[in-house]
């Protein structure tokens, strides 16, 4: 045992071992009201891997710091396990197991496919592409040669989309707009009532004077509220066959998927309550208190897909197309629907050497059946994206730039970056993030919970001017 140990480890390569660190510090360009005056962003990185003649092994932490600062001010730490497991040969099968990182599609703006790992979104587009993608347990198996080859995957534990409800610049409900909500509960008609009034006067004092930290920890409950229990049992499974031909790489895939979106329902009563901001009689709280307020499930879906990419002259073009049964459409007032939905997406590239790269995608996500009150989305959602890098002076010095516009909402988005290389290690940029959209942001619960218009509307107040580091060793 001493000896193959010893000619095991001589076989060994060195153990590789990298770090990063990358700060970004944001100023609000159209601070209004209680919205963040300036949010901090720290994300951090250490990994190591060896490879030996049986396979590699992997393992990578995770970090984030999120400062910011305005009405309230809080510091927040988030770690998590990075890409970490072992790859390697077993049999005539080549195996990955542990917390992985797996890609689905072609397409990095606009994505179709991209479903096997849950996205951390707390950031917006803040975020580095590298911090919004969250590695899940996982298990893949690949057979077949380097021109065909058949892939099954397995995640035991799905768990949906990283995102802030409230209390953020980038939540769904702003700073400032739960604590005005309970302000406004003693002003409801009914909330007069002599019997009532003091005690809903101390109840609407005492959910208003809640600090940050606990009404954040209220709300990301909700995203949590009757998952199914983590027994390994409900897990997302997938097959992708993909061939690879001269100068064409085509793929199709399946999966069956529990939803990273959960699907909702506000009880009537309750909806009631925040849309007609009118409080129930006295007899018919004790019916309001047996009522579930909000009803909560994760439904499961299958999924079916295909992506092509080929070069056609100078362009690069990457295509894909997914339909899902069961796929879980938001609705006004905290309602949802499920419904058959289809995606399909485009992209171009064009590099000339390592100084010019542009890429262009579009994606239309078709409802195969209406809905009558979408919220954030419609039956057709047409949407493009860009991403463009140019390299000056030697590649030292890097301009960045994306871009997103939906046409269905007439809204962009824009952030454009310089960036200086210092050395291998360390480079530093400054860039803006530029939002517009065709409503106004919402400025009430009700109005949040209503609101007829685009995603991007949502956080049309943004426009923000950032700096930002990474040093990596």
């Amino acid at each position: 045992m001493l000896l193959s140990l010893m000619s095991l480890a001589a076989a060994a390569a060195p153990t590789e071992v990298a770090y990063s660190i990358e700060p970004l510090v944001a100023i609000d360009l159209k601070h209004t009201g209680t919205e963040d005056t300036a949010e901090a962003w720290t994300w951090l990185q250490a990994k190591a891997s060896q490879r030996n003649e049986r396979g590699r092994w992997f393992i990578a932490v995770q970090a984030d710091h999120h400062l910011r600062s305005g009405a309230d001010t809080e510091a927040i730490w988030t770690t998590r396990i990075g890409e970490t497991g072992w790859a390697g040969a077993v049999g005539p099968t080549h195996v990955r197991l542990g917390v992985l990182l797996e890609r689905w599609g072609k397409l990095d703006l606009l994505p179709t496919l991209n479903v096997l790992n849950p996205a951390d979104l707390r950031a917006g587009p803040l975020s580095t592409l590298e911090a919004s993608r969250i590695a899940t347990p996982m298990a893949v198996v690949q057979l077949g040669s380097d021109s065909l080859r058949l892939e099954a995957s397995y995640a035991p534990f799905p768990s949906p989309d990283l995102v802030s409800l409230q209390g953020t610049d980038w939540s769904l409900i702003k700073p400032g707009v739960l604590e005005r909500a309970f302000e406004e509960i003693p002003s409801y008609q009914g909330a007069d009532n002599p019997l009532l009034s003091e005690t809903i006067q101390g109840l609407a004092d005492s959910l208003a004077s809640l600090d940050a930290s606990t009404q954040r920890g209220f709300t990301s409950a909700l995203t949590q509220t009757n998952r199914p229990d983590d027994t390994g049992l409900q897990g997302n499974a997938g097959l992708r066959l993909e061939w690879e031909g001269e100068g064409v790489d085509l793929a199709v895939m399946g999966a069956n998927l529990q939803s990273p979106t959960p699907l909702t329902r506000l009880a009537p009563a309750y909806r009631d309550i925040l849309e007609q901001r009118s409080l129930p009689s006295l007899d018919q709280f004790s019916t309001l208190a047996s009522t579930e307020p909000l009803q909560t499930s994760w439904p499961r879906t299958w999924l079916a897909g295909a992506e092509l990419s080929t070069v056609i002259g100078p362009l690069g073009l990457r295509t894909e197309s997914s339909w899902w049964s069961a796929k879980v459409v938001p609705q006004q007032w905290l309602g949802g629907v499920i419904r058959p939905t289809t995606a399909h997406g485009i992209g171009l590239d064009y590099a000339h050497g390592s100084s010019i790269y542009v890429t262009l995608e579009t994606r239309w996500t078709h409802l195969l059946d209406d809905v009558v009150q979408p919220y954030l989305t419609r039956t057709d959602v047409l949407e493009s994206g860009i991403l463009a890098r140019i390299g000056l002076f030697g590649d030292r010095l890097h301009l960045h730039a994306a871009g997103l516009l939906n046409w269905t909402f007439s809204s962009w988005l824009a952030r454009p970056e310089l960036r200086y290389t210092a050395s291998d290690a360390l480079s530093v940029g400054i860039g803006a993030v530029l939002i517009d959209a065709e409503a106004p942001t919402p400025a009430s619960l009700q109005e949040v919970l209503s609101h007829p218009a685009g995603p991007l509307s949502l956080v049309q107040d943004n426009d923000a001017l950032f700096v930002t580091m990474r040093w990596t060793q």
